[in-house]
Parts: structure tokens; sequence; C-alpha cells
């Protein structure tokens, strides 16, 4: 039996941040979406765009879905949520570095000790937040050169967890990716398990 048939809703009352912008890899923001969202969690699409706008999804390089925007990123606290994600697709992280206000709400989560999950080109945001340095993730191969740069440890893993700090290197790592949020989630706040290796 699966999480949910055990426990219901083990999420109910949690609220979950996704940060996005156009060019987000489509699937790295439905998947742990609809996850989180069977488990009882809240889940509220960010965007540096302004609430009602779209993004457009991609489904790697080809145009998909585009998806309505909840609430500007500049409107939002990091104290009002219990974790973040950031999926990935290369033009979406690309565009958020440039925000100030994506990048201070990143921020915010590793200040608080909250969760943040970030999948494929998502990890690129954390270099420009401050919190790649000194940190074990994973990402999509390509970032390797950028993420050790800035003082991460980096390793070709389905699922690296350090600290709060969730990361995943591509669509097919998402059932691992979802389950170590939902683990997350589930810890008590302000308690950190330590490395995973």
């Amino acid at each position: 039996m699966d999480q949910v048939g055990q426990t219901g809703r083990p999420l109910q009352g949690k609220r979950v941040a996704m940060l996005m912008t156009d060019g987000v890899e489509q699937i790295e923001y439905t998947s742990p979406r609809s996850y989180l969202e069977e488990r009882g969690a809240t889940v509220v699409l960010l965007s540096p765009k302004d609430a009602g706008e779209e993004v457009q999804g991609f489904n790697h390089l080809q145009p998909a879905d585009k998806f309505k925007v909840e609430m500007n990123v500049r409107d939002a606290n990091p104290t009002d949520f219990d974790a973040l994600v950031l999926p990935g697709g290369v033009a979406n992280p690309d565009q958020l570095r440039m925000s100030r206000e994506a990048i201070d709400f990143i921020r915010g989560f590793d200040v608080e000790a909250k969760p943040v999950g970030a999948i494929c080109h998502g990890p690129w945001t954390l270099i420009d937040a401050g919190i790649a340095t000194a940190k074990h993730l994973t990402s999509w191969p390509s970032l390797k050169r950028d993420l050790t740069n800035a003082g991460a440890e980096w390793t070709d893993e389905e699922v690296v967890v350090d600290a709060r700090l969730v990361t995943s290197r591509k669509p097919d790592d998402l059932p691992a990716f979802n389950d170590a949020l939902v683990k997350e989630l589930l810890m008590a706040p302000g308690t950190d398990p330590g490395p995973t290796s």
C-alpha cells in the first residue's frame, strides 16, 4: 500500500510554492504538483509574472501547455509556505536568475531552513541565491561545472538530499524526487537529517 493509502492525506495543511516562468519543463511541474496535492498539500504556482498571466510549458524543446500564474513572486513570503519546488527546463531557471524577487524568495527558504526541491536545470537558481555553496547536490549534467564552481559537491545520482535541499537530474528521477520531497515535508521543522551520502 502506498503512502496515500496508508495515511490518507499526510500533507494536509502544508503549503508548497512552485516557482517558474516560461520555458519550464512541463512534467517537472505537473508531476510534483499532482503528487503533493494527492497527499493533501496546497500548491501555489508563483512566477515573476502577474497572477492570471500564463507560463509556457515545454516538453523538451516543443511548446506544450500553458499554466495560469496564481501569485506574483514579489507578493509572496517564504514564511507563508512550508516548502519550495523549482522545476527545470533550460529557459525557465535562466530567466528566474534575472529576477531579484525570485532569487530573494529562494534564499528565504534557506534562511528559514525549509525544504527546497530543485530538479534538472532548476538548481541553477541556487547559485544566484547563494545556497549551492558547500551543499551536496545533483542536477542536469550540463550544470555540473557551474555548481562545482559555486562550491557545491556534485554527484550523478537520482536524488540527493542535503540538509533540507532535495535535488534530482531529470524527468526520469521524478518518482524518487517526489518521494524525497514528501519525506522532507513530513519532517518536523528545524530538524536536519544530514546529508544522504
